[in-house]
């Protein structure tokens, strides 16, 4: 199961897309429409919030990858943040790490307050 939520707007600005679950290959046409929807926005950023998400396979690395491709061509940029686990461990191993904006889970109790 996925769920997933926007937070904040467009025009500009910052896009957080919020997933949560398992992202595969039954539920990455999801993360796809949405990270499809915030790029209509036009925002300078889209950030993919990874934090509660629990499996991610390679349909859902090649979702992200492919929407961070379409996002600079409109002039924008994908991040990805909070992953952690397994699917940081994904992200590391198929090297898209480099391709991709990924910003680190923050440690609990770090301080660093949420964007």
């Amino acid at each position: 199961m996925l769920h997933i939520q926007r937070v904040g707007g467009g025009g500009g600005g910052q896009v957080v897309v919020v997933v949560a679950g398992q992202v595969d290959l039954a539920t990455a046409p999801q993360l796809a429409e949405a990270l499809a929807l915030a790029r209509r926005e036009a925002p300078q950023e889209i950030v993919a919030d990874l934090t509660k998400v629990d499996f991610l396979d390679s349909v859902g690395v090649r979702v992200l990858v492919e929407a961070a491709r379409e996002a600079g061509q409109q002039d924008s940029s994908l991040s990805v943040r909070g992953a952690t686990g397994w699917v940081a461990r994904v992200l590391e191993i198929t090297g898209v790490e480099d391709y991709l904006r990924v910003i680190p889970a923050q440690p609990a109790g770090s301080g660093e307050a949420e964007r």
